[in-house]
């Protein structure tokens, strides 16, 4: 036997007694760590028996708070309106091709929402007093969520989850869905009012409509044009092939083939139809699909505040039993810093 295989036998125990080594390791690792949080759990436990007086004292004190917080608080009530700002589907185009897109209204209307806490502000914007503007307590508006692709909102984006990097969802380009919630019943009319004020008040949005509706007019009359030119081409056709039936040929252009206009004429009154129907609808820059709901009482639920507030005071608790039984360390550890 060579002394090369000599080493080769030496070295495979060697390898052996290594791996078994490591795998020692790790398996005392592992059971030290398992022993260091089974005594940090325990210690962790005895921690809140021994302070537990602080604990439920804190979390008592909490629950009043909450409470006393859910009786001075005000009862308020919501309604939502669903609106459309790009007319009705055109199943030409298959959209909805409206001059104000709904994002720009969505946008402006949201702009109250940070300024409801400026009554006199809030007042000057929906041209109402002071003690109406009081009682509003939020404004917000929504996009419509499709899901499906028909073009048409599966749910109101409340929560603003919408992600445009998710393929499955999309924004509907025409509908909007406004939110309020007041203190006073009696004040969603007036809000109602100052609210369509404000919006139709808005310089760029009232150029935004007034060229979406004269562009339609104007596409309107080229429509019709066309039409006429179209019918009096079909009726030239039709005396050419009567002619030619008695042998007099009439030659009416290069045409490639022969066919009929009724189908083009169909689908340009289809047209004309629809911008007829989307500007006797649309006499508003925001066409209401659904006006304000009537109002229900939002109910501010007891135990939400009792509860949050309870476990908030039990924390504080917790924080205040620790500083207090290593205040000693705390007090020298800040002398000496």
């Amino acid at each position: 036997m060579n002394e090369s295989n000599i080493q080769q036998n030496n070295s495979k125990p060697n390898d052996e007694i290594d791996i078994f080594e490591f795998c020692s390791r790790i398996w005392i690792t592992f059971k030290n760590f398992v022993v260091h949080i089974k005594d940090f759990i325990v210690s962790i436990l005895i921690f809140l028996i021994r302070k537990s007086l602080w604990i439920v004292s804190f979390a008592l004190l909490g629950m009043i708070l909450g409470y006393a917080l859910y009786s001075v608080s005000r009862s308020y009530y919501i309604s939502s309106l669903e609106g459309n700002t790009g007319g009705i589907y055109d199943p030409i185009e298959k959209s909805y091709s409206g001059g104000v897109d709904n994002s720009v209204v969505i946008d402006h209307i949201n702009k109250l929402n940070m300024v409801t806490s400026k009554p006199s502000l809030l007042a000057n914007y929906l041209g109402m007093n002071v003690e109406q503007a009081e009682s509003i307590r939020s404004i917000e508006a929504y996009y419509g969520i499709d899901v499906n692709k028909d073009m048409k909102p599966d749910f109101v984006d409340i929560r603003k989850t919408y992600n445009p990097k998710d393929t499955t969802q999309r924004r509907v380009p025409s509908f909007l869905y406004i939110y309020v919630s007041v203190y006073d019943e009696n004040v969603l009319p007036a809000l109602r009012k100052g609210l369509f004020q404000y919006v139709n008040n808005n310089v760029y949005i009232q150029e935004l409509y007034k060229v979406d509706r004269r562009q339609k007019r104007e596409l309107l009359l080229e429509i019709e044009k066309e039409i006429s030119k179209i019918d009096s081409l079909q009726h030239a056709r039709f005396r050419r092939d009567v002619k030619a039936d008695k042998g007099q040929l009439i030659f009416l252009g290069n045409e490639p083939e022969l066919r009929l206009f009724y189908p083009d004429i169909l689908l340009l009154y289809e047209r004309k139809q629809y911008l007829e129907k989307n500007l006797e609808i649309s006499d508003e820059i925001i066409v209401v699909v659904q006006d304000f709901t009537p109002l229900q009482q939002e109910e501010n639920p007891v135990l939400y505040y009792i509860f949050l507030f309870g476990i908030s005071m039990a924390f504080v608790g917790v924080i205040c039993a620790l500083f207090w039984q290593h205040r000693k360390r705390i007090w020298t550890l800040i002398k000496e810093g």
